[in-house]
């Protein structure tokens, strides 16, 4: 490297003793100003150090004028050689950071002797000194191990012994752009050669993902393993199989790989636990659409469940259809449900013959919320306010995905005036909403959001669907040339949000698409940027938009699939009649359910004062009614409702019975009727009861939690008690309950560990706990 040194005032000193021909330092040039000189030098890569060693000592002894020099003079000379060094080291198109704020940086280490983990981590004590954080990990190229390290700028000058180590210096997670713009296809190739090698399909018992889309081109090397030819379908034969327009194969490597720049930039082992199906539902180009929906979408199920019943599967689906714009249920949003729920519709004029032995499938559908199209993204965020969520993205059962983003890098070099039009962790200006659908008893919609990348603006109007470090990277259709490109918006974020999903069920085998749809819910949470649209003190219709905007939160995998010691999550799944004939012929509401909570009281009463937090989630499918004769009469849309209520830490049991029958006779009017700690929910019982998934946040000290021992799942009315003729008061619903408890990390405590001897205790004895 070559490093600038500045010397004042002029010829104070005999340059050419700064140099050391025997470590490789070398004197360029020496360049008078009017005040000082700029003396040029060449310094071998891991010759930093004894640079520093050799300016230091030239410094103090051959000062011309004899006497010792400036404590200044030293230190200022010292800083400058680390700031250059950064300079020099700096390999990033990007500009380098000059602000005093932490970032994420690549540290490209040399590598030409010695064993690996010793170099990694003689870097990572070097990087603690002065308060560098090293993720654990490394990348490993012929002469170089990349590691990703998070610190300011000024702390990477700190000390020249790790500069030493360092050959090149990157921000953190090359973007999208850089894999699509910044290398040849070749290397393109040569960076998923090396994914493939540390990916791992687990082979067997598998779930998949059925993507119904434009159709999925099998060969591209990311996802051979993953598709094979007789998984593809069509919904019309005459359409083939092939991907016509690019989108499903894009969609393809969103659910398998997710965002492939985090999966690319890494050299850590991958596991991929599901597989891919895929039925082209879309017709090329110049062929006639459908006109319905709902029946191309039944159909195209059939079609993979009728070749191989018994796999366990899930279906996404990102296209939609504009129009609804109140939320009202349609005959495709309506067949989403119905297929979800899990039989047929009911046939009303066989009713009284023999009873339908059909099987009962219940299915999960990942839908996208619809996207806001990019010429109007000028108007964001007041445009993705007054845009509804896209037909048949308002279905009870689905679990509907709108986007968020956390892509906000542009290369201002490179991209002259452009600026992104979303914050990090803000609402992507794709997503659509439904914030029109205020005060209707429609549901939050969408349910989660997930990255769905950004946009940006030219000189504050032009709007640019980019540039690609904005974008999601995923595989491309085209398998024999270029085999990634550039997608995103919630089409992205739903395919991203199945392989959540995915992952969920390959986990957890015997969980119910109820379940693992409420356990994505449940772990989304609102980032920063999302609870500041909120006022200090938000009240009810504030609430609400929030939830019509990005729903429960963003999702994310870990939240959703494991529990930890600071934040257990128990699950339950249970089936119960909602309904009951009685002996006047009349039907009445069915028998509560009480779930006792395990929790350990013991140690929350020793936890005392300390915050915690307690989410409850509930989630079921209904059986539609999409008719529009009245959806509050007899003929309202979901075949049952449920709602829950948590025993307050200052109710007794008869008065906790009390409550629940009142809320049981009217849930709309009584919805927080007798609850003692209405103010410690986040939401409320009134706010919550929106379609047929239910969370809600509670928050207290550690002790009040200690007395909330019984949460109860109660019905309230729904067409199976309401439609008398239909006789589904026997009918059978079944739910999914969650219950999580967060304590903050700086509480020392393990929670998880007494709730699982305590469930294990309960069910040696026979009592439902649930499972952990």
């Amino acid at each position: 490297m070559s490093i600038s040194l500045e010397f004042k005032p002029r010829g104070a000193y005999d340059y050419t003793g700064v140099e050391w021909k025997r470590e490789g330092i070398e004197l360029l040039t020496v360049h008078a100003q009017e005040d000082h000189d700029v003396v040029v030098l060449h310094v071998p890569d891991g010759k930093l150090s004894a640079f520093v060693k050799r300016v230091s000592e030239y410094i103090s002894q051959n000062n011309r004028a004899g006497t010792a020099p400036k404590n200044a003079s030293l230190v200022n000379a010292i800083e400058n050689i680390r700031r250059t060094a950064f300079s020099e080291l700096w390999s990033d198109s990007a500009t380098p950071p000059e602000d005093k704020q932490p970032h994420w940086f690549q540290i490209w280490l040399r590598h030409t002797s010695g064993h690996i983990d010793d170099l990694v981590a003689s870097f990572m004590e070097q990087a603690k000194k002065v308060g560098i954080d090293v993720e654990p990990g490394y990348v490993r190229f012929p002469g170089r191990l990349v590691v990703a390290a998070c610190g300011t700028r000024a702390a990477l000058e700190q000390t020249v012994e790790l500069l030493d180590m360092v050959a090149e210096i990157r921000f953190v997670e090359p973007t999208a752009e850089f894999y699509l713009s910044d290398l040849t296809p070749e290397e393109r190739a040569d960076w998923v050669d090396d994914l493939l090698g540390r990916t791992t399909f687990i082979v067997g018992g598998v779930p998949y993902v059925c993507i119904l889309d434009t159709g999925v081109n099998y060969g591209h090397p990311l996802l051979d393993f993953v598709l094979v030819e007789g998984d593809a379908h069509t919904y019309d034969p005459a359409w083939g199989v092939h991907d016509h327009a690019g989108h499903g194969s894009e969609m393809a490597g969103i659910a398998i790989y997710g965002d492939l720049t985090a999966a690319l930039n890494g050299e850590h082992e991958i596991e991929i636990p599901h597989r891919l199906e895929s039925v082209k539902i879309l017709p090329p180009v110049g062929a006639t659409p459908p006109k319905l929906w709902g029946a191309v979408t039944t159909e195209s199920v059939s079609r993979v469940e009728v070749g191989d019943p018994d796999r366990d599967r899930l279906f996404a689906m990102m296209t939609t259809s504009v129009g609804h714009l109140e939320g009202n249920p349609s005959e495709w949003s309506a067949t989403v449900d119905q297929l979800a729920y899990g039989r047929p519709p009911l046939d009303i004029t066989s009713i009284d013959d023999e009873p339908d032995d059909t099987p009962w499938v219940p299915r999960l559908f990942v839908l996208s919320a619809g996207n806001v199209q990019w010429a109007d993204w000028a108007e964001y965020p007041n445009v993705n306010a007054n845009s509804p969520v896209q037909n048949p993205g308002q279905a009870w059962n689905a679990l509907t995905v709108g986007a968020v983003t956390n892509l906000v890098q542009i290369d201002s070099a490179k991209h002259k005036g452009l600026k992104a039009i979303a914050e990090k962790g803000h609402l992507s200006p794709a997503s659509t909403t439904s914030v029109l659908w205020a005060r209707s008893p429609w549901p939050f919609k969408p349910d989660v959001v997930a990255e769905g990348g950004n946009g940006s603006l030219e000189r504050g109007a032009i709007v640019t669907v980019g540039p690609e470090s904005l974008r999601v990277l995923t595989t491309s259709s085209d398998a024999t040339g270029e085999l990634l490109c550039s997608s995103g918006d919630t089409s992205a974020a739903a395919a991203d949000v199945a392989r959540i999903c995915a992952h969920i069920k390959a986990r957890y085998p015997d969980y119910w698409p109820e379940t693992i749809r409420g356990l994505v819910a449940h772990g989304a949470e609102h980032t920063a940027a999302m609870r500041a649209t909120l006022p200090e003190a938000p009240r009810r219709q504030e609430k609400e938009q929030l939830l019509r905007t990005f729903g429960y939160g963003l999702a994310t995998q870990e939240q959703s699939e494991f529990s930890t010691a600071h934040r257990p999550t128990l699950v339950v799944q249970r089936e119960f009649n909602p309904y009951r004939k009685v002996d006047d012929g009349g039907i009445v509401l069915g028998e509560m359910q009480l779930h006792d909570l395990p929790w350990p009281s013991d140690e929350l009463h020793r936890l005392g004062p300390a915050q915690v937090e307690m989410r409850v989630t509930l989630s079921y499918f209904v059986e539609p009614n999409p008719s529009s004769r009245g959806w509050q009469s007899k003929f309202r849309y979901q075949s049952y409702a449920l709602r829950f209520a948590v025993k307050g830490a200052t109710e007794d049991d008869d008065q906790f019975m009390r409550r629940i029958n009142k809320l049981e006779r009217n849930p709309e009017e009584y919805a927080d009727y007798g609850d003692p700690e209405i103010a410690q929910w986040k939401y409320g019982a009134q706010l919550r009861a929106r379609g047929s998934l239910h969370s809600d946040v509670w928050t207290g000290t550690a002790a009040q939690l200690a007395s909330k021992a019984q949460i109860a799942v109660f019905p309230v009315g729904g067409w199976w008690k309401d439609w008398k003729e239909l006789k589904q008061w026997n009918s059978t619903a079944r739910y999914a309950l969650l219950v999580s408890l967060r304590v903050a990390d700086t509480v020392e405590t393990d929670i998880y560990a007494p709730i699982a001897t305590i469930i294990e205790q309960e069910v040696q004895v026979n009592i439902d706990a649930g499972d952990l």
